[in-house]
């Protein structure tokens, strides 16, 4: 292959994937986005689907624990058949589901869909961050995280709540085939992600499908050596422990070692962090919300507003994330917006819903999703995708995305009880005290990964710093 033709592909492959992981995200977003509208609608009184609040609470709560199983089932595919085959798979069930709500007559089915966009969700979204990190440059990883899966799960909510208060929420199904249908696509002309290649020993197609996403430099050769070399020896470390080369053994032998249930506590407080600061309740509950806050039934400019300035954030957050380190963004992003919830929280308690007064709530609201958009979900996101061992990867994302998960379901199901007793005001307060423990937690032992290579990133976690991890130190350690 010649130089020009090598630069051509390389130019090639990077637009396919953030074109295709794009789209993953967009789709992603506008299960939320057409959810929110599919729940305020079933609420009414003439809902062609009868049902209680007990049940709406379990349909809009419902993803977020069966993406549970969703990590489960991409951490088998993803082992077995590789990253880009197991998006297009993941993603599939999904299109079937958009179809089916089109139709839905009863709340059996209705559940039975949830359930299974749940594990599609989990799935996509999981496997979108491992590719993001496996696929792409750690200079550029940053950057490129916040604009696919921040800008495009933003953009993809924006879209579906605003179309759901244009027309009904069944034909807003049938436009969610769309973006569904081109990320099943798009990812069958990637190439595969060299570091599951390693993982499986299969040396030279790794080096090829190296070359195939990066141009040659010396940087990218010391990055290539680097990846072969941390592969093979953990081959080699891991026959002399045990006879089986079975990644759940693997799975066993980390969960033996200190350094990895580090990287469970971090994981944990990531998926604490992101229930407690709201993004999912907002994506879910938004349009009932404003209307219950702003005491208005007429809100499509109240939610172009927020989505707005959401999306505003997710764009300044490819700014931020290039320009600063991330536990720095993190750190002083997380507090400004924790402070905007509190005055969240003060403005429902106190302002009424009078005139222009509501205005108050909504663009304090905007402003919270502007920061944490910009700084404190991008920055978890990257960091939550990072921190995984690569030997154990699929393992170690079912365990600790199947705890968060879980976090997020039982603060979505709860939300409605909590909104009944101590209001939306008492909600937001107790969850800013959530979010300042898990930020002082995360500011003293979460690493700054911001240019470090996914084996940095791990061995920082066996020894506790980056400052003596060169090559030949690296070499060693391994």
């Amino acid at each position: 292959m010649t130089k020009k033709s090598n630069h051509a592909t390389n130019k090639i492959q990077l637009i396919l994937l953030i074109a295709g992981m794009t789209c993953c995200c967009i789709s992603d977003g506008f299960i939320f986005g057409q959810m929110s509208g599919m729940t305020d609608a079933l609420r009414a009184s003439d809902s062609t689907i009868p049902l209680t609040d007990d049940d709406i609470s379990w349909i809009a709560s419902t993803i977020n624990v069966t993406c549970v199983i969703g990590f489960l089932v991409v951490g088998i595919l993803a082992k077995l058949l590789g990253r880009r085959a197991s998006i297009s798979i993941l993603s599939t069930p999904l299109l079937i589901c958009w179809i089916i709500l089109y139709f839905v007559g009863d709340k059996i089915l209705l559940l039975c869909t949830r359930v299974i966009v749940g594990v599609t969700f989990g799935g996509v979204a999981m496997l979108v961050s491992v590719c993001i990190v496996e696929y792409l440059d750690p200079h550029v990883r940053q950057y490129a995280f916040s604009f696919i899966s921040s800008v495009g799960s933003q953009v993809g909510v924006t879209l579906g709540h605003v179309l759901c208060l244009l027309m009904d929420w069944r034909y807003v199904a049938l436009v969610g085939l769309v973006p569904t249908g081109i990320s099943c696509l798009i990812p069958l002309f990637w190439t595969e992600s060299p570091s599951w290649l390693a993982t499986h020993g299969r040396f030279e197609e790794s080096e090829e499908a190296f070359w195939t996403l990066h141009a040659q430099s010396e940087v990218r050769e010391s990055e290539l050596r680097q990846l072969i070399t941390h592969e093979r020896q953990k081959k080699r470390e891991f026959l002399i422990q045990s006879n089986t080369n079975s990644a759940f053994v693997k799975f066993l032998f980390a969960c033996k070692e200190v350094y990895y249930w580090r990287i469970i506590v971090i994981g944990v407080i990531i998926g604490t962090y992101r229930a407690a600061a709201g993004r999912i309740l907002l994506f879910t509950l938004a349009l009932t919300m404003i209307q219950e806050i702003t005491g208005d039934s007429d809100i499509l400019l109240y939610t172009i507003v927020v989505d707005g300035f959401g999306i505003f954030g997710a764009a300044l957050s490819c700014f931020l994330v290039k320009r600063f380190p991330m536990r720095s963004l993190l750190l002083v992003s997380g507090t400004i917006a924790n402070i905007l919830l509190l005055l969240v929280s003060g403005s429902l308690y106190f302002v009424p819903n009078k005139e222009w007064y509501p205005w108050i709530k909504i663009l304090l609201i905007a402003c919270y999703c502007i920061i944490i958009n910009a700084g404190p979900y991008p920055v978890l996101d990257i960091v939550l995708a990072e921190i995984h061992p690569l030997h154990i990867k699929e393992f170690s994302i079912f365990l600790i995305g199947g705890l968060g998960g879980t976090i997020q379901f039982l603060w979505i199901k709860l939300a409605g009880t909590m909104f009944d007793n101590i209001g939306y005001s008492g909600t937001f307060l107790f969850n800013s005290a959530i979010v300042f423990f898990c930020i002082i937690y995360m500011w003293r032992y979460m690493p700054e990964t911001k240019g470090k290579t996914l084996q940095n990133v791990e061995l920082f976690f066996r020894t506790g710093k980056f400052d003596h991890i060169n090559n030949e130190r690296l070499r060693e350690l391994l």
